[in-house]
This record gives structure tokens, sequence and C-alpha cells, in this order.
């Protein structure tokens, strides 16, 4: 099966995302089982190159300004769907997916002689009302091309049926239309987790510090955590954004609200790549990511699937993935204190940490492998085409 997978980012060719950490995992799962997906991605400059056996093509995000001026993304949704039309013939692709993200598909579906997947991701909507931006002309025009491309598609599929409702509620259709894939991610079965003794506690976020990841949430709830424990050290990973109060990046805001001996135990990582996030995450004690909503919550998988004990909210399709005391802990969105209560039960007890990040591990292996993941799409993915076929014929 030849299909095209398009990602606004690619890990390791044109920026870090979940978006892209998806379908790169999908990519090299499919290739692996036989199957050829060739990827398009945003980037500086249009070329084509491999990462790893999966062939990826990247397209300029140069912009026309008398056209991006009236209808900010146009020249960006153009270019993305010419060349994704031309893969599909070059390639003879026989469906191409596209996520719901800024409507960048659009163009691809309104030309398009293939079947198109959407895939829903979290939308600008969503993002709209989490984060509380204003309502720009440029949103404005990224949700009717997102609600115009997901209209147009053969077939809707996200990754939690929280999500699913959700999206159904927005686009106001039957939730039953929108098919429900998880996404999956690669475990190293001959990893094997060591818990050193006498060590101080580290706890590690990772993904954007912005306001939809809860980061606040976190960083209100340091203090309470190390009055009770103060040798816990936190490690903040991610790209730093200004959502603070007054504008002012996490980083700022933690220089100029807390005490020196609050600021010495908390480390802001910045963007690292792969081998780093991947080092911090296997010798975490505690992973936390407090979003105040995640349509799936890949960034879990990715510390359970090294052991690690994690906690989370009870937002979106968070609780699909954790289990509340059983393979993590779940707090209410928003909500400071529990978080810095759950934090401080994990500091606190040992034998717990290692129960919940066995019992996560367990879980990504049988429910949220990448293999598991690649295979359900492979299904979903002929399903699809022998439907279209039929129309067609």
């Amino acid at each position: 099966m030849n299909v095209g997978l398009f990602s606004p980012n690619y890990p390791t060719i044109s920026g870090e995302g979940g978006i892209g950490t998806y379908t790169r995992t999908l990519a090299e799962a499919m290739t692996a089982s036989g199957h050829t997906p060739y990827v398009l991605t945003a980037g500086v400059a249009t070329r084509q190159t491999f990462a790893g056996a999966v062939p990826v093509d990247v397209i300029s995000e140069r912009y026309v300004p008398i056209i991006d001026r009236l209808a900010p993304g146009a020249t960006a949704c153009w270019r993305i769907g010419e060349r994704a039309a031309a893969l599909a013939r070059s390639h003879k692709l026989n469906l191409f997916e596209f996520p719901n993200w800024e409507g960048l598909g659009l163009w691809f579906a309104l030309r398009r002689s293939i079947p198109l997947v959407v895939r829903l991701h979290t939308s600008a909507t969503e993002t709209h009302q989490i984060e509380g931006l204003p309502a720009t002309w440029r949103l404005k025009c990224d949700i009717y091309r997102e609600n115009l491309q997901t209209h147009r598609a053969d077939v809707l599929v996200t990754h939690s049926d929280a999500h699913r409702q959700r999206m159904a509620a927005e686009l106001s259709i039957d939730p039953q239309t929108i098919v429900v894939i998880p996404h999956g991610i690669p475990v190293d079965i001959e990893f094997k987790r060591e818990y050193p003794e006498n060590r101080d506690v580290t706890v590690v976020f990772l993904g954007r510090l912005e306001k939809r990841k809860g980061v606040m949430e976190l960083l209100k709830a340091i203090p309470i955590v190390l009055s009770a424990a103060p040798g816990i050290r936190f490690l903040l990973i991610g790209h730093d954004r200004a959502h603070c109060p007054g504008g002012r990046t996490h980083r700022q805001f933690v220089e100029d609200e807390f005490p020196g001996a609050v600021r010495r135990q908390i480390i802001f990582a910045g963007t690292l790549d792969d081998a780093d996030v991947t080092r911090h995450l296997q010798s975490a004690d505690i992973f936390v990511a407090p979003s105040l909503y995640e349509s799936f919550g890949l960034v879990f998988l990715e510390a359970m699937r090294w052991g690690t004990p994690v906690i989370g909210t009870k937002a979106g399709g968070i609780p699909e993935i954790v289990k509340h005391g059983e393979s993590g802990l779940l707090v209410s969105p928003g909500n400071h204190a529990e978080l810095a209560a759950a934090i401080t039960s994990l500091v606190r007890d040992k034998e717990k940490r290692r129960r919940l990040g066995e019992s996560g591990r367990n879980r990504v292996e049988r429910e949220f492998s990448a293999a598991t993941m690649a295979k359900r799409t492979v299904d979903f993915y002929s399903s699809v085409i022998s439907s279209y076929a039929r129309r067609r014929t």
C-alpha cells in the first residue's frame, strides 16, 4: 500500500510537535510492515530527503504577501495541496491522510482523485477556547479551512473517544461517523527499568510551556511540594512561550516570583534532541503533564514505555490512556493543590512509583504499541480505499 501523510512538522527535519511524532511513528511502523508511506511536511526550503527508511518531501513555507494579507494561510494551503497532488500522481498513492491542523489540506481536498482521510487533532476552535486567544482574522481563516476540509474528507479518524465526542459536537455530526484509532509508540522490550537507591527525586515535564499544557499549575504546585520535600528537582523540557501574567515566559515568571530556594530546584532545559529527551524520560522518577486539555496525550505513552510513573489530568483523552491508581495518577485540570498532593504522594512512596510505572509500561505494550497502531491503520485504510473504489464505479 502506498499512502501519503502530511504533517506540519516532522522530528529531525522540520520541527517538533505531537502531530509530527505521530506521523513519524506511523510511517516507520508501516514501513516495517511492508508498506510505503510518503511524508509531506512544511519547512524552510523545498527539498526531498529521507528520515531513516521513510521518504520525506519538504515544501517551502514561503508565502505571497498580497494573498496572505487577505486570507492568512492561503499560500501554504495552495503549495501543500499542489505538492500533495504531485506526490499522489508520481507515486500512485492509494490514499492521503491530512490532519485537521489549520485546514492545510483543503486545496488538496477540493482537487483530489484519491481518498482523503482527515485525522482530528486538537482543533483551532479548541485551542482558541482553552488558551483564550483573541479572535483574529488569521484564527477565523484557520477555523474556516479546518471545518471545510473535514466536511470534504471521505472519512474522519481520531485517537480517543473523548475527542470523538468533542469534535462531533463542534462539527455538528454523528460521533459514530468518526473512527477511533489510538496512537501508538515504539516499545523497546529489552529495556529494564532501574530504581536507584538514596537519590533525590526528579520530576520531569515534557511539552510546549504554554497555557494549554497546564504549566502554570505545575509552577504553582512546586513550592507546595518543596515545602514537604525540599530536595525534589523539577526539569521542564520544551519551548517556553510567553503565556504567564504580564506576557512573561515561564522562566521569567519563576525568576520574578519565586524565592531562590525554589528557583534552584527548577531547571528549564528548553528544546532537546530525541536522545536527550529519551534519557531524561528513562531516568525520571516521576513524569507530570497537567494539561488543561489533550485530545489524546501521546506524551504520557512516551514516559510510560520506560516504566516511569505518570501524573496527568482528567481531561480529554488522557483517562483513556492513564487509568487512575492503576497505571498513573489523575487530578482535576487547573487544580494546582491537587497536583501538588499527587506529586508529593509519589515522592514519598517509592514502591507506589515502581508499581504504577510497571503497570503503565505493561499497558503500553498491550494496547499502545506502534505495531498495533500500524496494523489498525492499514486495516482502516484498506476499507476506505475499497469503499472509495466502489463509489467511483
